[in-house]
C-alpha cells in the first residue's frame, strides 16, 4: 500500500510543478486537489495519506483486505489523473 501511495505522490508532484508550484508538505496535495475541482480524490487522498502516516509512523496495523481496497482505489485514481493531466499523445 505505501508504494501506491509513494506512486500517487509523485503523480501530484508532477502534476503540481506542471502547473508551476512546489510543494513541500503532502497534505498541500489535498489543497491542490480541491483547487482541481477533485474533491471526492482530494478526500481519498486524504484519508490514504492518515493511513500511511498511521502504519509508517505509529506502527498501526492493517488488514489484508484494507491493504486490497486501498491499493485498487489508489491504482484507479493514479489511472485517472494520468489520463486526465499527464497525457501527452
Amino acid at each position: 500500500m505505501s508504494n501506491y501511495y509513494d506512486v500517487l505522490r509523485s503523480l501530484l508532484e508532477a502534476m503540481v510543478l506542471r502547473d508551476g508550484y512546489k510543494v513541500y508538505s503532502h497534505e498541500a496535495f489535498t489543497f491542490y486537489l480541491r483547487e482541481k475541482g477533485e474533491n471526492e480524490i482530494s478526500l481519498k487522498f486524504d484519508r490514504f495519506r492518515k493511513k500511511r502516516n498511521a502504519i509508517n509512523y505509529y506502527g498501526e496495523n492493517i488488514s489484508v483486505e484494507e491493504v486490497k481496497e486501498y491499493s485498487e482505489e489508489m491504482r484507479s485514481i493514479i489511472n485517472e489523473l494520468k489520463e486526465k493531466y499527464l497525457y501527452i499523445p
